[in-house]
């Protein structure tokens, strides 16, 4: 048949192109969810593999298959976790940042207690991080047992007993049936000092030996119970009752070891040459670097690291405990040397930090500064990372490199409020008005809905002058929003001076309670108007108030200074 029509190719055309489209979109649309089961099963695969390499004690291989799935998922909240069990045995600060990272993927409470756990652990007091995840899950979670149990736990870092006693009964009601939790309020109560509540404490977790689950814990804390009271014989006792389970652990051996070490005639030698030998991965590695260095053997210590298999001595966590006891012997060229050359991988970070203090004992200053900044550098936005050099500054008593970290902490990590609580602290120390103002304009970005982190802005860039008509139409707003809020009304009002309408600025405070004028802040801003306003007598009484102010910004004793020159 002819083909009279000149359109007709064209339409087959068309035909064509639309059966290749929906071939290739139909394609890609099952070749997407295809490819996510696939990557999804080969999460899930390594995940598995790299618990049983866990279980097993094969550290070496649980890092390769868990790095196999932080390729696909820099955020799987399983590899994060196992991470930071991996961390935690090798006692490495990466543990913050591996149980921040999870809190921040599942930000689950048990997920944020365990996080605050971690912060007991790497951080020193006043335990800024675990004090304020605990005050944040003081609400939703105080009818959760864990939260109690790690209130228990900050208590007993803090040696308040009674508090940790009250918090592990809490914990022990709202789960009953959780032995572990009976058997810790009983070792609360081993620092009784009344004879009859320490045997009752004792005979308790006495009951607690024939129990499977639980009789290795028990001994434990008898052991601890009984060193404490420097009974070694009942301490060497129930430690070799430890040894003879299945539970035991190579902390457990160690313990043993510091037992016979004080006992005169024992075979301590023996047995400390026979645990080096046992020390056959990171972790046991750096325990028992750590033992020794407890037990001044420091030098032994950094010697015996060094002659380990290059596979074992080369691994971060066991390069950083030869750090940490190089440090402590002060053999600063050696540290040096030891730090300028290598890969600590993720704990590079501390690995350029030690180097800059070698250079600044050894008097290279501008060599330390130079090296301390590619240490942050190197540290990045990682918050386990960034919170470990804060750790070193403490220290190193590094205050300059300390302000820099909690500001690079703030910029990464703003909702971290112990941050910027300590930045605040500081600012206000020192009277950088300027710092405060950069504080609150973080903070503003972040919780945008924050009444007080808004005035707190208005008030500080009104100190500063910067941008006073727009701050005054946001202090007006924010004044319109909450007008009973003396903070508030007291910035609407110097909004108001600063632009010269006094009277009206006087007429916002006087609403405010006498209660109220009277606080060194505020009584600052009314005396000002009051002084603007002739009423000069009254204005003398709480200019007076203001000067009781412990942390008056620069500012505003100038005001002070200007509005008293007047009078």
């Amino acid at each position: 048949m002819t083909n009279n029509n000149p359109d007709q190719p064209a339409r087959w055309r068309i035909w064509l192109l639309l059966l290749l489209v929906l071939v290739v979109g139909g394609s890609a649309l099952l070749y997407a969810p295809a490819k996510a089961a696939y990557l999804a099963h080969k999460q899930k695969r390594s995940l598995t593999l790299a618990r049983q390499f866990l279980t097993a004690g094969d550290y070496l291989n649980t890092v390769l298959a868990v790095r196999q799935v932080l390729l696909l998922n820099s955020s799987n909240v399983g590899a994060c976790t196992i991470m930071a069990e991996l961390a935690d045995l090798s006692q490495s600060p990466a543990t913050l940042d591996w149980r921040h990272r999870v809190a921040e993927a599942a930000p689950t409470p048990d997920n944020k207690l365990k996080l605050a756990e971690a912060g007991l652990r790497y951080q020193s007091r006043p335990y800024a991080l675990t004090t304020q995840i605990l005050q944040e899950l003081s609400t939703n979670a105080a009818n959760v047992a864990y939260f109690h149990v790690v209130m228990a736990e900050r208590a007993l870092v803090l040696r308040q007993f009674d508090a940790a006693h009250a918090e592990w009964e809490i914990a022990a009601k709202m789960a009953p049936t959780n032995r572990l939790y009976r058997m810790n309020l009983a070792a609360v109560e081993l620092s009784a000092k009344d004879p009859v509540k320490l045997a009752a404490a004792r005979a308790q977790l006495k009951s607690f030996l024939t129990d499977t689950n639980y009789g290795s814990v028990a001994l434990r804390m008898l052991i601890t119970d009984s060193l404490a009271h420097n009974d070694l014989d009942t301490a060497r006792k129930y430690s070799e009752q430890l040894l003879a389970q299945a539970q035991a652990t190579f902390a457990d051996r160690l313990q043993h070891l510091t037992i016979v070490k004080k006992i005169p005639g024992a075979d301590f030698n023996k047995r400390f040459a026979a645990l080096q030998q046992a020390a056959t991965n990171a972790p046991n590695v750096v325990q028992m670097a750590m033992w020794m260095q407890a037990n001044d053997l420091s030098t032994d210590a950094v010697q015996w690291l060094g002659k380990l298999p290059p596979k074992l001595r080369n691994q971060p966590p066991v390069k950083l405990i030869q750090a940490d006891l190089i440090e402590l012997l002060q053999d600063w060229p050696t540290l040096r040397q030891f730090c300028v050359r290598g890969n600590w991988d993720e704990l590079d970070f501390l690995r350029l930090a030690f180097l800059s203090h070698a250079w600044a004992q050894m008097g290279e200053s501008s060599v330390a500064k130079s090296n301390w900044h590619l240490a942050m550098d190197s540290a990045s936005s990682r918050f386990g990372a960034l919170a470990g050099l804060l750790e070193l500054t403490l220290r190193w008593k590094l205050m300059v490199e300390r302000q820099e970290l909690f500001w690079a902490l703030l910029e990464n990590f703003p909702r971290e409020r112990w941050v910027s609580a300590a930045l605040e602290q500081q600012c206000y120390k020192t009277g950088d008005t300027a710092g405060l103002r950069r504080i609150y304009l973080q903070l503003v970005g972040v919780f945008p809905d924050d009444a007080g982190f808004k005035n707190n802005l208005n008030y500080t860039s009104l100190l500063l002058r910067k941008n006073p008509v727009d701050t005054e139409s946001a202090a007006a707003k924010l004044h319109a929003q909450e007008p009973e809020d003396p903070p508030i009304a007291s910035t609407y009002a110097f909004a108001l001076h600063l632009r010269g309408r006094d009277a009206q600025g006087l007429a916002v405070m006087q609403k405010l309670s006498r209660t109220a004028l009277e606080l060194p802040a505020l009584a600052l801003h009314y005396g000002i108007l009051l002084q603007a306003t002739g009423h000069k007598t009254e204005a003398k009484q709480f200019l007076a108030i203001a000067r009781t102010g412990a942390n008056l910004l620069p500012e505003e004793k100038m005001l002070l200074e200007q509005v008293s020159a007047v009078h």
